[in-house]
């Protein structure tokens, strides 16, 4: 009697504090992202994220990988610094709060589920993680279209790069292409 108790309450608790798609993440994605990402004004880069579409961006290889915010674009995206290329929203225009990217990672860390009790996607399988022991040199890196940004090499994870700014601690994923060729061989060669 007393295990069953404990377990009824374990998974109240657990499931009081999981972020629910309906009430918190589809109003921030409506306030702050179908200006550009709706079918029902415009679909840039390929992504919906409407209600009736949003099932389309989650998974292995997708904008949102269930338990890995660290890896989903669309949380990537959102966390950019204001001054790249990539940021979303772009040009500073409406960004997500502090707390609204809280929000988004938690949600995105608890598995991305789209009603309150279900089972999330199936989780991407996942590399292994850099061993570094910390955070790697601190070396200067050079985009494609010239601008550079300091960064600590955390390692490369298929055709990107892992880099953690030292202002706001966050790692971010750059695709080697994004690189100028100098820092594309710096990476590559820092793995050795």
């Amino acid at each position: 009697m007393t295990h069953r108790l404990l377990l009824a309450l374990a998974v109240l608790t657990s499931t009081a504090s999981a972020v629910d798609y309906r009430t918190q993440i589809s109003p921030i994605f409506r306030n702050k992202c179908y200006a550009c990402h709706s079918v029902t004004k415009k679909v840039k880069g390929k992504l919906a994220l409407d209600d009736n579409k949003i099932t389309e961006q989650i998974g292995a290889g997708k904008h949102i990988i269930p338990g890995e915010p660290m890896k989903s674009t669309l949380f990537i995206s959102c966390t950019l610094p204001d001054d790249d290329t990539d940021v979303m929203p772009p040009d500073g225009k409406n960004r997500l709060s502090d707390a609204e990217v809280t929000t988004l990672k938690t949600w995105i860390t608890e598995g991305a589920a789209l009603a309150a009790g279900s089972a999330a996607p199936a989780a991407a399988p996942t590399a292994a993680a850099p061993a570094t022991g910390g955070d790697g040199p601190l070396l200067k890196w050079t985009t494609s279209d010239g601008r550079t940004k300091d960064a600590h090499f955390i390692g490369l994870q298929g055709d990107s790069v892992l880099l953690k700014f030292p202002d706001t601690g966050t790692t971010h994923i750059f695709p080697l292409a994004k690189l100028s060729a100098e820092s594309q061989a710096q990476a590559k060669s820092a793995t050795k």
